[in-house]
């Protein structure tokens, strides 16, 4: 049995996840560098507000909670609460780095549960399932 809902949440999710990397790439561009300029700081707050709009608007369209048990904070909503970057000490920059591993991570584990709740629902059979529910109206 094949979801749409399912479908249409995986393809957002592997957009998405592409973005984030395509987002990191550019953080790890910036922070490279021997000085960041505020016109670096400029474009990665730009970036990341359109990474906001596209993660605030993956969470409206997501039709479960999926955020991890037992997990008290969203490692991706951290990242895009960060207001500057020029002027982080290199501790901060350590913690954002590990912030970095850990959407990655949050971002892979929802992309898996989508994956294996694709798996699930392919094994039933349509048939089954349509009788099913008359049977219980019925």
């Amino acid at each position: 049995m094949i979801d749409k809902m399912t479908e249409k949440d995986l393809r957002s999710v592997k957009e998405f996840l592409e973005f984030w990397m395509k987002f990191h790439s550019f953080y790890s561009t910036v922070i490279a560098k021997d000085l960041i300029t505020k016109d670096d700081e400029d474009k990665f707050l730009g970036t990341k507000e359109m990474m906001r709009a596209k993660y605030g608007a993956l969470r409206n369209d997501m039709d479960y909670k999926y955020a991890a048990h037992g997990r008290l904070t969203d490692p991706v909503k951290d990242i895009l609460e960060v207001n500057t970057i020029r002027f982080m000490s290199e501790k901060n920059l350590k913690k954002m780095g590990e912030d970095w591993k850990d959407s990655y991570v949050f971002l892979n584990n929802i992309l898996e549960r989508l994956k294996m709740r694709k798996r699930r629902l392919e094994q039933f059979n349509p048939i089954g399932v349509f009788l099913k529910r008359v049977v219980e109206r019925g």
